[in-house]
């Protein structure tokens, strides 16, 4: 009897620690092409969070998400011309994660000022309306996976898209949500 109690108590304590991860869901997962170039490294942690908005449409459901992750891969492939997709993290409407390119890589959404941050965009456009409860959540509970897996220094400046390169990003109804935000810096 004590055995079989120690060993649910094992079991929930596993369940909980497994809790306070965000679970991200893989290339693989998303069907992502593999990156067409070389991309330059970075060295983690980094010194700093930008929060974009990816400006066209949002999604609400694992499929419509999985393909406006491709959608946006290929765009930023074959118009922008990049090796890949630009963020490391992007949130859906349905409250997951995706994985973009690796945070060993340097971005490709903020030009200059790529190197030394961790892009995470929104699918969507969120100028006038801001994202879900379920997809903020989920940011502010990456922001704090990032810093414990050593992607973002304990004291990462957290700034919004639009603070990097010009640009409306991350869409002025998610930019004053951010402000308020843990980390929230004018400066980059």
């Amino acid at each position: 009897m004590i055995s079989k109690w120690l060993g649910c108590l094992a079991l929930s304590l596993a369940v909980i620690s497994v809790q306070g991860e965000v679970p991200i869901v893989a290339r693989a997962e998303w069907n992502a092409k593999a990156p067409s170039g070389p991309m330059d490294s970075m060295e983690n942690p980094l010194p700093r969070a930008a929060i974009a908005h990816t400006a066209g449409s949002g999604c609400s459901d694992d499929t419509g998400c999985a393909q406006a992750m491709r959608n946006l891969q290929h765009y930023q492939m074959s118009k922008q011309m990049f090796s890949d997709i630009g963020y490391h993290y992007l949130i859906g409407g349905n409250g997951k994660v995706y994985e973009g390119r690796s945070t060993n890589q340097r971005g490709a959404f903020a030009g200059s000022n790529n190197e030394g941050s961790l892009g995470i965009a929104f699918i969507g456009n969120f100028e006038e309306q801001a994202p879900n409860q379920e997809a903020l959540e989920v940011a502010q509970k990456l922001l704090e996976q990032a810093v414990k897996q050593g992607q973002l220094l304990e004291n990462y400046k957290l700034v919004g898209h639009r603070q990097l390169s010009a640009t409306k990003s991350p869409g002025e109804a998610l930019y004053s949500l951010i402000k308020q935000w843990p980390h929230w810096s004018e400066q980059i």
